[in-house]
């Protein structure tokens, strides 16, 4: 693998990536949950920029909305963009982790969400791991023949129904069905051969940095447009350093 562009801490994270998605016009609550969700998936040791950077060009280029609207039936609540365009990740995630708080305790009668037409269905997953809130299974259609599904377990971790450490490539917007898992799953042999990742790795992530490869220049470029450039008048008046060095 070559050799990464930066390291960042979690706080690093936070600051970079939620300004970049205030650079592609999220409000800034949103953007928070976004930076918030690239933590959880730098805490994995997997690279944040590389799993996030294609929400925000999706935005950038208009492809996707922040728009929803929710429909609700005996058997499920469903989120749906308000335009024809994929709704986007980034309003998705936090809008289903909401859904999720207003939801029954008694689980036995939680129903289904479902997420549709998502541009980046993983991070409906991220999200809901972001919020730890542990039980629940994400599920969409990655390509014509292949599914993928996440499970979010106690304690940070989580399983994945692919092999590998990548992240299955999406050709496309996909809905995303969540529901809750009874316990006894957990403990099936359906899980057994899942993928899994272990909370642990956040200690030794800690102690490290989150490794960031090529697609940082993708999450520096928005992030920049939240800078103010300095002037002549800006520094007179507090911003930055000042023109005389009293430290």
């Amino acid at each position: 693998m070559s050799s990464p562009e930066i390291i960042l801490s979690f706080n690093e994270i936070l600051f970079y990536f939620t300004r970049a998605a205030v650079g592609v016009g999220v409000p800034y609550g949103l953007a928070e949950d976004y930076g918030r969700s690239s933590i959880w998936i730098g805490s994995h040791g997997l690279d944040p920029a590389l799993i996030t950077s294609s929400a925000l060009q999706e935005l950038e280029s208009l492809k996707s909305g922040l728009d929803a609207t929710i429909t609700e039936s005996n058997s499920e609540t469903v989120l749906l963009a308000v335009s024809e365009k994929p709704l986007s990740a980034l309003l998705a995630g936090p809008a289903v982790c909401d859904l999720i708080c207003t939801i029954s305790e008694n689980h036995e009668n939680i129903q289904q969400i479902i997420a549709k037409n998502v541009d980046c269905p993983f991070l409906v997953a991220a999200a809901i791991g972001s919020s730890n809130k542990f039980g629940w299974e994400i599920s969409w259609q990655a390509s014509k023949d292949f599914y993928c599904s996440v499970l979010i377990c106690e304690e940070g971790s989580w399983k994945a129904s692919w092999k590998g450490r990548e992240i299955p490539e999406q050709n496309a917007a996909a809905d995303v069905k969540i529901v809750y898992v009874n316990n006894q799953l957990f403990k099936s042999a359906k899980l057994k051969e899942e993928s899994n990742w272990s909370g642990e790795n956040r200690k030794r992530v800690l102690e490290t940095g989150v490794p960031i490869y090529e697609s940082w220049p993708v999450i520096h470029s928005f992030f920049s447009r939240c800078l103010v450039p300095s002037t002549e008048e800006s520094r007179k008046s507090g911003a930055g350093a000042g023109l005389v060095d009293t430290d």
